[in-house]
């Protein structure tokens, strides 16, 4: 059974997830949606900032634990690509949130107290420790060859795999589900072999 609180918040997460501008969806029409009173929602929150704030919070505590989920794969291409899809998965499910991660927009969330922007800058370490590792993984199969990487070689990857995953998920780009993980795969082992 979902409490109130937990209803508010469902309101407040389809909003976020069908792009609504939250600023101009009114505390009123979220009680409404959640069929309770204005005043039920000030039980819960002090104001709609910080509505808006924990929503998002429990949204980025909710993605962080897809993205940094034990990987199974313990090969480098097999781990690369349940990394991808960990972040397929968290992009089909709030396409503007994965973005603020992947690519350093926290300015989306400016507003909404610093513990938001403190807990994106942590995934964000957090997925940069990953594909670290991954990468390791290349080194000692022998797949990548150690080069003193370039500074902006993580940008470059973090790009591709954005990039891909973005036209994917926009409906830019027809190609299956498996087809994307290899071309995105074979495009960063590509570039990682080139610079």
């Amino acid at each position: 059974m979902q409490t109130t609180k937990d209803k508010i918040l469902s309101i407040v997460i389809s909003h976020i997830k069908d792009g609504s501008n939250l600023i101009n969806v009114s505390l009123a029409k979220i009680a409404s949606e959640a069929e309770i009173g204005k005043s039920t929602v000030y039980e819960y929150f002090n104001s709609k900032e910080e509505l808006i704030s924990e929503t998002y919070m429990y949204l980025l505590k909710h993605y962080e634990s897809i993205l940094t989920s034990d990987i199974e794969q313990m090969d480098f291409k097999g781990a690369f690509i349940e990394q991808i899809k960990k972040i397929l998965v968290v992009m089909k499910d709030a396409r503007s949130i994965m973005d603020a991660i992947m690519n350093h927009q926290q300015g989306s969330f400016i507003g909404f107290g610093k513990n938001i922007e403190v807990c994106i800058h942590g995934i964000q370490k957090k997925m940069e420790e990953r594909f670290e590792s991954i990468i390791k993984l290349g080194l000692i199969e022998g797949v990548i060859e150690y080069k003193e990487p370039k500074p902006y070689v993580k940008n470059v990857i973090q790009a591709v795999i954005s990039g891909l995953l973005y036209q994917y998920v926009n409906l830019e780009m027809y190609i299956e589900e498996d087809e994307l993980f290899e071309l995105i795969y074979h495009q960063v082992l590509l570039f990682i072999k080139n610079n």
